[in-house]
């Protein structure tokens, strides 16, 4: 997964990428919102990043860094994941401070649904915290419709939506 949209890059995470991950992993919104998933050191980061890059060698569709074209800056993280409920990749996304309110969320997902459509999906999942109003607004904006609740071992009852193509 390789998408450029007009101002952010996508691409498979790096071991470079270890740094702003951690970073990310440790934002008050990431907490909130995902949760902790225990990556408290770069060695953390380093394991979290290869098994993102796991899936995608499986599946063929992973977490990507969203970076902006003209810097090179991360911003975040954004694309598909494999939660074994569904037929189809579930929508993931986060961003770091500087990402936010400058429209990267909306750009980065829609590259990854032009992606996913083009792979021959024919609808997409994503999920959101209750409380994650930004994000469930996001994926209205995009098309995707709320579809009740999902509720997995391992994180919060989450609002489930769906995107048909």
């Amino acid at each position: 997964m390789n998408i450029v949209t007009p101002r952010l890059r996508l691409r498979p995470l790096s071991l470079d990428d270890k740094h702003w991950i951690l970073t990310l992993n440790r934002d008050p919104l990431w907490l909130k919102f995902i949760g902790c998933k225990s990556i408290f050191t770069l060695q953390d980061a380093c394991d979290y990043i290869a098994r993102t890059n796991a899936q995608r060698d499986e599946w063929g569709y992973g977490l990507c860094a969203v970076e902006c074209q003209s810097t090179g800056n991360p911003l975040g993280v954004c694309g598909l994941f494999n939660r074994f409920s569904f037929r189809c990749p579930d929508l993931g996304f986060a961003l770091l401070p500087e990402g936010r309110g400058k429209g990267v969320a909306n750009e980065a997902c829609q590259g990854v649904m032009a992606w996913a459509k083009q792979q021959g999906f024919d609808f997409l999942t994503a999920m959101t915290h209750p409380h994650n109003v930004a994000s469930q607004q996001l994926l209205v904006g995009l098309g995707f419709h709320k579809h009740g609740f999902y509720a997995d071992k391992g994180f919060d009852v989450q609002h489930l939506y769906w995107l048909k193509f």
